[in-house]
């Protein structure tokens, strides 16, 4: 399979701890929190630094007045303030909001890949091979350690389970999903930075030190095939990521 920009900027959270580690004096990581309408935006210094993660303000993906038939994926206008906002934090690498649904990726994580994918088309300088990105989701600590048992055929029951049910809950043959937040997405960014920095760092505010622990645990990885195989069109993924 013929490996695609965007997979080719794709690497494990660790890697991307790894790469603070190097630029720890002026790196700082960004946190992107993709919805339907806007990309949340914060920012962190490496842990050592003991500062909390910075929420900025979100950008919207569109214009309010843009035309239906317009790109699902971002304005050129909305790229420039991403492009500006990479400059001025000295951005090194990037933690995605991996927005999983029971455990199970859907149309909200067709949804990242699509903006991520239209970034990297259109920009040379936020999301690239030097500049990377990892994704990352608040279930990671639990979901890489419980493993689950599958049978002889690889069949697991996780696939048997029926989402939690919520009010408005819409379906279809591809995900189930909740209505757009009225949370400001640059506050979950932020959130999602802070649990992917406790989860990757080991803090020690006596001591005024930073580590990673020599094997992490919570390093689940998304195959970088699985990732070029997403429906761009429908923005939701295809069977075989799931």
């Amino acid at each position: 399979m013929i490996v695609t920009k965007l997979s080719s900027a794709l690497i494990s959270p660790s890697k991307v701890a790894n790469l603070l580690d190097w630029r720890k004096s002026i790196g700082v990581v960004m946190g992107l929190d993709i919805t339907r309408e806007r990309i949340g935006i914060a920012v962190s210094e490496h842990p050592e630094h003991f500062s909390e993660p910075l929420a900025l303000n979100s950008i919207l993906l569109q214009d309010r007045d843009s035309s239906p038939n317009r790109s699902k994926g971002i304005a050129k206008e909305s790229l420039l303030e991403l492009e500006a906002a990479v400059r001025k934090h000295h951005v090194c690498a990037f933690v995605v909001n991996w927005p999983l649904n029971e455990g199970r990726m859907g149309e909200q994580c067709g949804k990242v890949l699509q903006v991520l994918d239209s970034v990297m088309d259109q920009s040379n300088s936020v999301v690239t091979r030097k500049r990377p990105f990892t994704l990352w989701a608040k279930c990671a600590a639990t979901s890489s350690s419980d493993s689950v048992s599958t049978d002889e055929w690889g069949r697991s029951p996780v696939f048997a389970r029926a989402p939690v049910y919520f009010e408005d809950m819409k379906y279809s043959s591809k995900s189930v999903f909740r209505e757009e937040s009225s949370t400001d997405p640059s506050l979950v960014a932020a959130d999602i930075l802070d649990d992917y920095i406790k989860t990757n760092w080991i803090l020690d505010r006596k001591m005024g030190k930073a580590t990673t622990p020599k094997k992490n645990k919570t390093d689940y990885f998304f195959s970088t095939h699985s990732v070029d195989e997403y429906n761009c069109e429908k923005a939701c993924l295809q069977a075989a990521l799931l």
